[in-house]
């Protein structure tokens, strides 16, 4: 009798701590975010037009999102997705959905306040030496720098990045500051004049690229160095582009009080000894391809080195508004070591997400150096409509 009052009890006891069925339906509210990747960004302000970017050089690895409230300056959401598959498809581009807070989210649209909304994509200790997560304030994200540092050159002249990091890509940032935001809860929508607005990524680096050939009939041309001047580089660049520096201009943000490079690393691991010899090398000379469109151009120049007609080396260093120029060490067999020097038609040219190609070529017994007009990392521009939320 008393096994079965205490299996009686026992019954009682769990249909009385049943728990009622839950009857609330709330969900978060989600800020929706349109995000663009590189290859299909605003395009940046050009001499002569624009280039698709290579490889990997426009791949999203990972992807972090802050908002922030622009006057009282609260973080109202973060994100980092495990998947940015959509941002690799040709389209590159994604509508990001981020839980944002429920008292900002239940604001009258009327007295919301505005936000600033901060994106980067392969921002890692690995290839920035930056760490930056969910506890990453606003001042911090904007005075993060790719800079030269007392072990570390992110994307500098010490060690030079000759080849896109693997599993880490490019470094990339987009910002929107002093956004409204309008929408209910569940759903709030940064808004441009009645139209989602767009966070553009774009590549925090620029591309420095050599390529050289030599005329059939002369000895072997061996490349023993290549070496930017000093100042040229700075040793600190700021993550996020400063307010009113829209990216279709060629404006730097750089951390001018930090200095610039005041030694003048080897560019080369080791010297090029493979330079082909064809029988005009002048025909991949910017001058007798002026007819072409720059992407028409730059495709050439990859097939001349993919046939093996050309030998290239590719670096990846932080932005500069300086004029670059430097110089090539180089000799023909066993002769003596020359120099030939290259610059940079002006100022301001190698800002964030530009290429700059040098080719020199072994001719008429001298080496012609020939600066190619840069153009924008990027390749076309598409609209795209989407239901205003």
């Amino acid at each position: 009798m008393s096994w079965l009052l205490l299996q009686l009890l026992l019954l009682c006891l769990a249909a009385c701590s049943k728990p009622e069925k839950d009857t609330d339906t709330s969900q978060p509210t989600k800020l929706y975010i349109y995000v663009h990747a590189p290859h299909t960004a605003v395009p940046t302000r050009a001499y002569t037009g624009d280039v698709d970017p290579i490889g990997n050089e426009a791949k999203v690895y990972s992807l972090q999102v802050w908002v922030f409230t622009h006057e009282s300056n609260k973080l109202i959401g973060y994100f980092s997705p495990t998947e940015t598959s959509a941002l690799n498809k040709p389209e590159g581009y994604e509508v990001l959905q981020l839980t944002i807070d429920e008292a900002y989210a239940q604001t009258a649209e009327a007295t919301r306040e505005h936000v600033d909304v901060y994106v980067l994509a392969n921002v890692e200790a690995g290839n920035c030496h930056l760490t930056l997560d969910h506890e990453t304030t606003r001042a911090e994200l904007e005075a993060a720098v790719l800079a030269h540092g007392t072990e570390e050159d992110a994307f500098g002249l010490t060690a030079p990045v000759a080849a896109v990091p693997e599993n880490m890509g490019l470094p990339m940032s987009g910002v929107l500051r002093d956004q409204p935001v309008t929408g209910t809860a569940p759903v709030l929508r940064l808004d441009n004049g009645g139209q989602m607005a767009t966070v553009s990524l774009i590549r925090t680096v620029s591309k420095l690229r050599f390529a050289f050939a030599n005329q059939t009939g002369n000895e072997a041309l061996i490349i023993n160095s290549i070496k930017l001047n000093t100042d040229m580089i700075p040793e600190a660049q700021y993550l996020f582009m400063a307010d009113g520096a829209p990216y279709n201009k060629m404006t730097c943000h750089i951390k001018t009080e930090s200095g610039y490079n005041t030694t003048t690393p080897e560019l080369l691991a080791a010297p090029i000894t493979d330079v082909p010899t064809i029988d005009q090398p002048v025909i991949y000379t910017w001058g007798n391809n002026e007819d072409l469109v720059p992407q028409a151009y730059e495709q050439k120049l990859d097939d001349a080195a993919a046939v093996g007609d050309l030998t290239q080396r590719l670096y990846y260093l932080r932005e500069s508004d300086k004029q670059l120029q430097g110089e090539i060490k180089y000799q023909l067999g066993d002769g003596e070591e020359q120099t030939a020097t290259f610059k940079m038609v002006d100022e301001g040219g190698f800002s964030r997400n530009h290429i700059w190609t040098v080719y020199a070529y072994q001719a008429q017994a001298r080496l012609h150096v020939v600066v190619v007009t840069l153009a924008p990392w990027k390749t076309t521009e598409t609209n795209y409509e989407f239901y205003n939320w």
